[in-house]
């Protein structure tokens, strides 16, 4: 049976060599038949890595488990949506996208280089060459001897709508950062060291915004869909697309510079790169597995490392080559053009420190399974080690914010500019005034919320001035304000989320955070291959009350092991979210199989007769020191209390294989000639089964029924709103910045 998605990605590596062939020619001189050669081979490589795409969705969406891939991501009962995310669940269908977003890029790159065009595109296809190399070398059209009935599904977690479109828009923030270094590399090769600046930036600035736009909606979606109440973690593949995205930053604004003032040639050539690089770097990193015992999200490896590690050899080969052939060639910035400390050219070198010293310390962070591998056993670093290096960092950056922008290029003088500083001022005393009203959260934390109400303030004011006059030279002071806004969301949710843990029984009305909280009761329903628990809440607040819906999803793998995910409910507001995640769920259940035999779980009070118990826990200190005996014997640790004297603890004994060990028996409290007998215990349930011997109970004492009960999180959080707006204007600002810098 002919392969037909194989065959379409062997004649796209063809076509895109072809391509590269035929830029290779028209470098060294024009040429129209090379030229036509190599912008159909081009349109060629896009067309059949289309097919291979249309192909693999219709694999999909028919359910055709005779492909490997289809099998391992997909399932016959899940949602279209789902199924079209399928395509891009695991390596090799990411690979694919991202080779396919590539591809239509490309096009569009083509006819808008211009003269630049075999130097840029040749580069271009270089990366396309390699990222076709790995989908040959792991494919999704590997086929199966026989195929299963069903798939095995899509990972739980990723069934959500943001999940469906995150993928797809980091990769194409991965895709556009190639574009960026075939530019650079070209205007080094041409000689042209500032010509490539101009059509650079807006794919620059496309490349910011479209990984910045992933990594915010992949925050939303951990916020949630995971029910740990954050919306950044550290996770080192969460940080593989924070890496290129803080370089990229920097890159912009040294373009800018360069733009501006002619400076910084060398540097942002090495900017280009080294954004350009982290992504092979950070792809490296997730994919061949060196990350898999310390991220919930790396893949493992399926033999493409060596490729990667050739990968990142080749371009860095290229980059620093090329760099040392020009270094002497090069012009230098006239030695008159000295930077004042006080311009917006020495506001722009210090942000490009800042986000390199940024992307340094993060990296260095991520990278430490790597390194710690080298050199002894393999660790991470704790989330505290990005928080305490990037908060000064972050301190520094919405200083500059709060002043730069309003600097003109070359001398500025102070006097002038103090009367324009009047909104920053009042930006700093409004934060200033509300985080301490919130409480001391410490001086770090305090200067960055301070600075960042200073930015906003400042920015605020200036993009209101900026759109009135032109929109599309608003830009930059929207961003800033979307950067200000943000810092001041991470300050609140961050410093002063408060949280409790709450034990909510059926029918019984709890506090928690200032509400009162009613379990109604759980309700089950089957969800794919799983089954969902819900667990509906009746919240009710003077204000007015709703009813909360977290449920607890469980799964189970082929290998038989049980996998449960939680899912949050959450009351989002103006000022702060209530965040209500489950934790644990009890299930109601008796307490007593008979008159004389009770269960208990470690924790569970129960009154019985004239008693109260308590199960504290397992006692193993029994078996200590008892090499003679053949017999593994356990402990229980339980609380006694004869009608509401002072609690005594028995600690019956059980002895594996000796059911009549006397230990098993302990006399309870109180007048009557009664005991408790230790008959079983379940070590996975944290559970024991008593036997009572005494009077009879009055069958109205007996114990009753435990009624289920879940054990919550409520938090709140508050500042949510203020980030998730200050992260939609930096992406609003990027989008105009684009329009600006395309129609140049």
């Amino acid at each position: 049976m002919n392969n037909l998605g194989q065959i379409s990605i062997w004649f796209a590596l063809i076509s895109v060599c072809m391509s590269s062939v035929s830029y290779v020619i028209l470098c060294k001189k024009d040429n129209i038949a090379a030229r036509n050669t190599a912008r159909l081979s081009f349109v060629g490589f896009a067309a059949f890595v289309t097919i291979a795409s249309i192909l693999l969705m219709h694999f999909i969406l028919n359910h055709d488990f005779l492909y490997s891939y289809v099998a391992r991501y997909s399932s016959r009962d899940l949602a279209l949506e789902y199924l079209v995310s399928s395509f891009w669940a695991g390596q090799e269908g990411s690979f694919l996208l991202w080779v396919l977003l590539a591809s239509w890029l490309g096009i569009l790159l083509m006819f808008k280089a211009r003269d630049m065009e075999p130097h840029v595109m040749l580069i271009y296809n270089l990366n396309n060459f390699f990222l076709m190399i790995l989908l040959i070398k792991q494919s999704p059209f590997k086929m199966l001897p026989i195929a299963p009935h069903d798939g095995q599904g899509l990972n739980m977690l990723l069934q959500d709508p943001w999940m469906v479109i995150h993928p797809p828009v980091v990769f194409l923030g991965y895709a556009a950062f190639t574009i960026p270094f075939a530019y650079a590399v070209a205007g080094l090769w041409r000689r042209e060291y500032d010509r490539w600046i101009k059509p650079a930036l807006p794919w620059t600035v496309f490349s910011f915004v479209s990984l910045g736009g992933g990594i915010i909606i992949g925050g939303y979606w951990s916020y949630k869909v995971l029910g740990w109440g954050g919306y950044w973690g550290w996770d080192p593949v969460e940080n593989a697309s924070l890496l290129p995205w803080l370089a990229g930053i920097a890159l912009i604004h040294g373009m800018l510079l360069q733009q501006a003032s002619k400076r910084l040639r060398k540097t942002n050539f090495v900017l280009a790169a080294f954004s350009f690089l982290l992504v092979i770097y950070c792809t490296f990193l997730t994919r061949s597995g060196v990350l898999a015992d310390f991220s919930v999200h790396s893949f493992v490896d399926l033999g493409i490392t060596g490729w990667l590690v050739i990968f990142i050899l080749a371009f860095s080969a290229i980059s620093i080559g090329l760099l040392a052939a020009r270094a002497t060639d090069i012009p230098a910035p006239e030695k008159a053009e000295t930077t004042s400390y006080f311009s917006r050219e020495f506001g722009f070198v210090a942000a490009i420190i800042i986000f390199c010293l940024s992307t340094v310390l993060v990296g260095l962070g991520t990278s430490a399974p790597l390194i710690t591998r080298v050199l002894e056993k393999a660790s991470k670093v704790s989330t505290e080690f990005y928080v305490d290096t990037n908060l000064p960092l972050g301190i520094l950056i919405v200083l500059l914010l709060s002043f730069v922008p309003l600097l003109a290029w070359g001398k500025n003088s102070f006097s002038k500019l103090a009367s324009k500083l009047i909104w920053a001022a009042i930006g700093a005393i409004v934060a200033a005034i509300i985080t301490l009203a919130n409480g001391y959260p410490g001086m770090g934390v305090l200067l960055l919320s301070v600075f960042a109400g200073a930015a906003a303030g400042m920015n605020l004011l200036l993009a209101a001035k900026l759109i009135r006059k032109k929109i599309t030279i608003s830009s930059a002071a929207i961003v800033h304000l979307g950067v200000g806004l943000m810092f001041l969301g991470i300050v609140s949710s961050s410093a002063y989320d408060r949280s409790e843990k709450v034990l909510l029984a059926q029918g019984a009305v709890q506090s928690a955070m200032g509400y009162e909280i009613k379990f109604r009761g759980p309700t089950f329903s089957r969800d794919g291959k799983g089954v969902r628990l819900h667990l509906p809440l009746d919240v009710k607040k003077a204000d007015g009350q709703f009813v909360a819906r977290p449920d607890i999803y469980s799964e189970r793998n082929p290998d038989g092991q049980v996998k449960r995910f939680v899912h949050p409910h959450i009351r989002r507001g103006l000022i702060s979210d209530l965040y209500i995640s489950p934790v644990d769920y009890e299930p109601g259940e008796k307490t007593t199989g008979s008159a004389n035999h009770l269960h208990l779980k470690k924790g569970q009070k129960i009154r019985f007769n004239d008693y109260e118990l308590t199960f504290t826990g397992f006692d193993v200190s029994p078996m200590m020191g008892r090499k003679e005996t053949q017999n593994m014997t356990v402990g229980a640790n339980i609380v006694v209390s004869y009608r509401g004297a002072e609690p005594v603890t028995l600690e019956p004994i059980i002895m594996m294989g000796r059911p009549d060990n006397p230990s098993s028996r302990v006399r309870l409290p109180g007048p009557q000639d009664a005991y408790l007998r230790l008959a079983s215990i379940d070590a996975t349930q944290k559970s024991i089964g008593l036997v009572y011997q005494g009077p009879e109970p009055a069958a109205e004492k007996t114990a009753e029924n435990s009624p289920p009960a879940v054990i919550a999180e409520v938090s709140i959080k508050p500042g949510m709103t203020l980030l998730w707006f200050g992260t939609f204007l930096i992406l609003a600002g990027g989008c105009v910045a684009i329009v600006r810098r395309w129609r140049k």
